[in-house]
């Protein structure tokens, strides 16, 4: 009988012609063997869905009817993941290699903290380079971003990171069950950085296990369409979560911003500039309607 904890693990997937098959190879290659496969996919046209549900049958497969985001999709999957009995669930974007001890070594960890943390592995990129290893929020700057780690990672001892990325995140199912499942508002980014302080708010730790080891090939995005889902998560996320003693002084470096912004629009007219302008345009005309529909 087998007496390790069942795991799921949760890829979503969208148009990952390149990199969903390496991926799924990875995982499968675990030493690790008490967990199931989810891939929820977002409406792919590129036939990467078709590809991996015929080359691995022993996957459970979801396929939206449009892109929902990250957030939705990922949320899917997790709730799938949940009713079938996982006690921990592993999320993974699908550009991830796997190193085969890594989902061994997020368990013993996790078993250590008594399941009162979300892990994350240390990620790598494909030429050995750290990729995260430390999620830093800069209230003051209206930033969060990967830092080096306040520890030496040969160290291989757990520590804690101010978020964690949603490139590779391991939830217990008692975590989940407390904090939520990730804020769906979030299109793109930020929604780690966001699940991250509600789970610091209630007394979850945030570890980063540098004996777990993947590798993040960071498919691309469209440069300009990341800018617009940068800004516009960006401004939700800090919203939400920033000191009060801080408001004022975000609400000065926002104008500031949006200053630079109309300049940069009137002196280069770049698609990406308007770009940024739309996400704050888009972001104050949501804000409002939540305001009007949910009435102080």
């Amino acid at each position: 009988m087998n007496t390790a904890p069942k795991i799921f693990i949760v890829i979503l997937n969208w148009n990952g012609g390149q990199v969903l098959l390496p991926c799924l190879r990875s995982v499968f290659s675990l030493t690790y063997t008490n967990f199931e496969v989810v891939v929820v996919d977002n409406a792919s046209a590129d036939g990467s869905f078709e590809s991996a549900r015929s080359h691995f049958s022993r996957a459970h497969f979801i396929r939206n009817e449009k892109n929902v985001g990250f957030a939705a999709g990922m949320n899917i999957g997790m709730k799938f993941a949940l009713s079938r009995g996982a006690r921990y669930v592993w999320i993974l974007n699908n550009d991830t290699l796997c190193g085969r001890d890594s989902l061994s070594e997020l368990v013993s960890a996790i078993r250590k903290e008594q399941n009162n943390a979300i892990l994350s592995p240390l990620i790598l990129t494909p030429l050995g380079k750290t990729w995260f290893s430390f999620g830093k929020i800069d209230f003051f700057r209206m930033k969060a971003f990967h830092s080096a780690p306040p520890v030496d990672t040969k160290e291989s001892n757990p520590y804690e990171s101010e978020y964690l990325s949603g490139c590779a995140m391991f939830f217990p199912k008692r975590v989940l069950q407390k904090i939520g499942f990730f804020d769906e508002k979030y299109f793109l980014y930020y929604e780690d950085a966001d699940i991250s302080m509600r789970a610091k708010n209630a007394k979850i730790k945030l570890l980063i296990v540098p004996k777990a080891v993947i590798v993040h090939g960071e498919q691309s995005q469209a440069a300009q369409k990341k800018v617009y889902f940068l800004v516009l998560s960006g401004l939700r996320f800090f919203d939400l979560h920033a000191p009060r003693l801080l408001r004022p002084w975000m609400k000065l470096y926002i104008l500031l911003r949006k200053v630079k912004n109309r300049m940069d629009r009137s002196s280069r007219n770049d698609e990406t500039a308007l770009l940024v302008h739309k996400a704050y345009a888009d972001y104050a005309s949501g804000k409002k309607a939540d305001i009007l529909s949910h009435p102080h």
